[in-house]
């Protein structure tokens, strides 16, 4: 034992001189052995103090990101193709505007799949958007068919308003 004017001669390595060694430190009288560096793939041993990771709970109370604060708590997942399925089931109603709700739906409903969820909505869009887009063309050809079928019957009749088998024509001039 050493007094307080004569420091031991011998310290002790890893410890301090009037104090236990230190945290894995080797203990007296035991070989002294290299570190050495983990293997590819060989299993950790966990550190002082770290706790293995967990998933946050649904509606689990976090910790909060300022000590002593109040937990807050994790907001549900929301479907990431919800709302703009929403906007495209709209627009597939409107006869000039399905296409555009037809390729909203089906791009909502592609994000849904990604993350998981069902569309039922954007799949709404895309039937509704597709069938509309079908009539739309239908009657734009039967109009057009139309049209063209009175501006044929204006050539032959010339400018002026004719009745021809009940019907009136009014032609331009």
């Amino acid at each position: 034992m050493s007094t307080p004017d004569q420091p031991d001669q011998n310290p002790q390595p890893g410890g301090t001189p009037s104090g236990p060694p230190a945290y894995g430190a080797p203990q007296p009288g035991q070989p002294q052995q290299e570190p050495q560096a983990p293997q590819y793939g060989a299993p950790q041993a966990p550190q002082y103090g770290s706790q293995p990771p967990q998933a946050p709970q649904y509606g689990a109370p976090q910790a909060s990101p300022v000590p002593g604060g109040t937990p807050s708590y994790a907001a549900p997942a929301q479907d990431p193709g919800k709302t703009m399925g929403i906007v495209g089931l709209v627009l597939s109603f409107l006869g000039c505007l399905s296409i555009v709700g037809l390729i909203l739906s089906i791009v909502a409903l592609n994000k849904s799949k990604k993350a998981g969820y069902k569309n039922g909505v954007a799949l709404a869009g895309i039937i509704v958007g597709a069938v509309v887009l079908v009539i739309s063309i239908v009657v734009g050809i039967v109009l057009g068919i139309g049209i063209g079928a009175v501006a044929e019957k204006c050539e032959e009749l010339g400018p002026g308003t004719h009745y021809e088998n009940g019907i009136e024509y009014t032609c331009p001039g």
